[in-house]
């Protein structure tokens, strides 16, 4: 299988992400490296997706630019064979304390709002559970079949802000994208990555 591991970022690469990138076990797939810098996530992640397609790659692997992926990862979401699957990591918080919530949120009545705590996914994985469907998530890890770009309509990743003044990030548009087109979005519970938290001193 041919995997474009690929990086989103306005700015540049965190350092632990290259380094955890670098490390990958490829599992013997071919891998490729890219990375789109200057422009807002949204446009980077749909310049990624066209690259995949010119590329004629089978998957993308995003990571976000300060994402740390454990050293099987890539071998772990690609034996699925599913179309979109999830690490997950620390969801950010508005400040600088952690809550334990993490970036994938579970199937029910409530979009996007319900989100695992990092503690029972990883407790899924002790109990032998890898893969567990969820509503969808944030993309800092996220292995996703290039088939759903070429069959759906581009963007595939934008912002949308509501009337009410709230917003829908760029990655839970994708999960939109997916959910219309009946593309079912898990995540593997083997796969829990670091988050690297900055922050800028007022």
């Amino acid at each position: 299988m041919r995997i474009l591991i690929a990086v989103p970022t306005f700015e540049t690469i965190f350092p632990e992400t290259f380094k955890s990138i670098y490390d990958l076990d490829t599992g013997g797939h071919e891998a490729l490296f890219e990375y789109v810098r200057g422009y807002d996530v949204a446009v980077a992640r749909n310049k990624i997706a066209k690259r995949a397609m010119e590329l004629d790659v089978d998957r993308v692997l995003m990571v976000d630019n300060d994402t740390v992926v454990p050293h099987d990862a890539l071998v772990n979401l690609a034996g699925h064979g599913k179309e979109v699957v999830l690490g997950y990591y620390a969801h950010r918080p508005k400040a600088g304390d952690y809550d334990g919530r993490s970036n994938v949120c579970r199937l029910g009545p409530v979009d996007y709002v319900d989100q695992y705590q990092m503690d029972e996914l990883k407790a899924l994985a002790s109990e032998g559970t890898y893969l567990e469907r969820v509503h969808g998530g944030g993309m800092g890890c996220a292995l996703i079949s290039t088939d759903i770009f070429r069959e759906t309509e581009y963007p595939w990743f934008d912002w949308v802000k509501y009337k009410n003044g709230l917003y829908l990030s760029e990655d839970l548009f994708f999960c939109e994208v997916c959910r219309k087109n009946r593309i079912p979005i898990y995540v593997d519970t083997r796969v829990s990555c670091g988050h690297v938290f900055r922050y800028v001193q007022d």
